[in-house]
């Protein structure tokens, strides 16, 4: 199904009418919902309980598909500061005000601070005006989860300033619990985490590809033995979207739904956040949150070995670093090609690229003929560096 601006703007309307025929919003569709009990679970040691689909509020940019998650059952909605300039979480709490609905959903967001500026004297002070400025785009006097954003490293998770400045927040009752979020680097940061039992929530770059990662698998589920409440992001592994212009095609639809369930049927993680943008991925993602058992074509797909490699998701795991004489931030590099390729997300993705230190990003890259990094999995790092280059070369990524 392909969605243009005026289905955005026709179909919700079209629907809402619908709606007060059959005389309410909750059934919108709900033929295309399978029936049953949403699962829930607990969030660790903060006692909430939510399904085990949330939505990822980050690449949205339709208050209507906002609604709708509502609508069919979603309660965590999950943003940050950073995400389209602040107007991520303006369009999520202005529907969460227009709904009424503050007391029962779960917001989450998240303060990022660049590697380079956290020993600075004036972290903490920085870090709290980052998060005001949510708490005023949000609409609410707290948050139910604020996260250290794409934290990397064990020192990161245990550095002091931010810790005392998460503390504080929750015992303001501005934030009613406190997590890192991590990208890369998961294992050791998700073990510091239990370790020095600060923080509530870890918010965790995991999919299939990960399925042989025996330490990461074992520091999550140490993690959940202690109370940390897990939640899973990139589920998907960068979407329908196909990463290689050489593949044939796009992943099929039924491969988004393999990939949640495969993730959901860890029993470390409580609810998913994947991200969607419009109705019809909205309404695949959830049909989920009712059922995790593999349909024979989801078995099929997950049982295929080239669909890991053909996915070229690129795990964080720095090694490649290694190769390069100059010492590039690849594995943000390919953070960034994922925002601009696969979530067509060319904002994020320039935001990214900012956060890179000068010399160690794409700047470093313009005078090589040829990468020499190689990836200890399936990436073409080459290919998609050059990728970032042409797209910045239009104008697109320009920092």
């Amino acid at each position: 199904m392909k969605w243009n601006r005026r289905d955005f703007i026709a179909k919700p309307l079209t629907w809402f009418a619908a709606s007060q025929v059959l005389g309410g919003l909750e059934f919108l569709h709900a033929e295309t919902l399978p029936a049953g009990e949403i699962i829930h679970r607990t969030l660790g040691k903060t006692g909430i309980s939510l399904p085990v689909v949330s939505m990822g509020v980050m690449n949205a940019n339709m208050p209507a598909v906002v609604r709708r998650a509502y609508e069919v059952g979603i309660r965590h909605f999950d943003t940050a500061a950073g995400y389209q300039n602040g107007r991520n979480e303006e369009m999520l709490g202005s529907v969460i005000k227009e709904l009424g609905v503050r007391d029962r959903v779960t917001v989450a967001t998240k303060i990022h601070i660049a590697p380079a500026k956290l020993h600075d004297a004036t972290v903490k002070a920085d870090m709290r005006a980052i998060f005001e400025g949510s708490l005023r785009r949000l609409q609410v006097d707290h948050v139910d989860i604020v996260y250290f954003h794409a934290i990397d490293t064990a020192e990161a998770a245990g550095l002091e300033a931010p810790m005392e400045l998460f503390t504080a927040l929750k015992k303001e009752g501005k934030a009613r619990f406190i997590g890192v979020s991590t990208h890369s680097g998961a294992e050791q940061v998700v073990n510091e985490v239990t370790r020095n039992g600060v923080y509530d929530v870890a918010l965790v770059a995991f999919n299939y590809t990960m399925a042989q990662d025996k330490a990461l698998h074992d520091a999550l589920a140490h993690a959940a033995s202690k109370g940390v409440g897990l939640v899973a992001m990139k589920t998907q592994a960068g979407g329908t979207a196909k990463p290689d212009p050489k593949l044939p095609q796009s992943l099929p639809p039924f491969s988004q739904t393999a990939l949640l369930k495969w993730v959901l049927q860890n029993p470390c993680f409580t609810t998913a956040i994947p991200g969607f943008t419009n109705f019809e991925q909205l309404e695949q993602n959830f049909s989920v949150a009712r059922n995790l058992a593999y349909t024979p074509a989801e078995k099929d797909f997950l049982g295929d070995k080239n669909v890991r490699a053909s996915a070229e998701f690129c795990q964080q795991c720095s090694q490649c670093r290694a190769d390069c004489p100059l010492q590039v931030d690849i594995p943000t590099l390919m953070r960034s090609h994922m925002y601009a390729v696969q979530y067509g997300n060319h904002g994020l993705a320039r935001e990214t690229l900012a956060s890179i230190s000068s010399g160690r990003g794409l700047d470093a890259c313009a005078a090589c003929g040829s990468c020499k990094a190689s990836c200890r999995e399936t990436v073409n790092i080459a290919r998609k560096i050059n990728d970032l280059k042409q797209i910045t070369s239009a104008g697109l990524l320009r920092v």
